[in-house]
């Protein structure tokens, strides 16, 4: 029997685990960032979401490959996977910041869940002082606002 075929197939399958679940969590960690919407109307797919799941994944795979090296014994495929996280998480937070890829549509789409949240946030919370009450009252009148108007641009490209 030759066992290093074997071998071979097991530590591959360590690797296409880690691709699986990657994938799965960015997914979860993507969509999980939206629990702060205030309706189902505000969920936009949009390119910042994508960065922040991006840099959440990232570490997530050197500290599981880091962990549990002992399923993961190919030196040349750690080295590429560490190396290909640092250039996601950088290159994911350099984008971020800069919003080098963020045009009139992809800010529109980022913006409408963001002030949806504000929405949520204020609808919510327990308030009890007056003034942070009426700060609330305007800015869920503002926001929405907002929002109708950037939803609207967006109906008409």
């Amino acid at each position: 029997m030759d066992h290093s075929s074997h071998m071979n197939t097991r530590k591959m399958g360590a690797y296409w685990s880690l691709a699986v679940q990657t994938v799965i969590s960015g997914v979860i960690m993507y969509l999980v960032m939206f629990v702060m919407i205030d309706g189902l109307d505000s969920f936009y797919n949009n390119l910042n979401m994508l960065y922040m799941t991006l840099m959440m994944v990232a570490p997530m795979v050197v500290l599981m490959i880091v962990a549990m090296r002992h399923m993961f014994a190919s030196k040349a495929a750690n080295i590429a996977l560490i190396a290909a996280s640092l250039v996601a998480f950088f290159g994911s937070f350099a984008l971020i910041r800069t919003q080098t890829t963020i045009g009139d549509t992809a800010f529109l789409r980022s913006m409408i869940p963001h002030h949806s949240g504000a929405i949520l946030m204020c609808q919510e919370a327990k308030l009890s002082d007056p003034e942070v009450i009426r700060l609330c009252e305007a800015i869920k009148r503002s926001q929405r606002q907002e929002i109708d108007e950037m939803k609207a641009i967006l109906a008409r490209r």
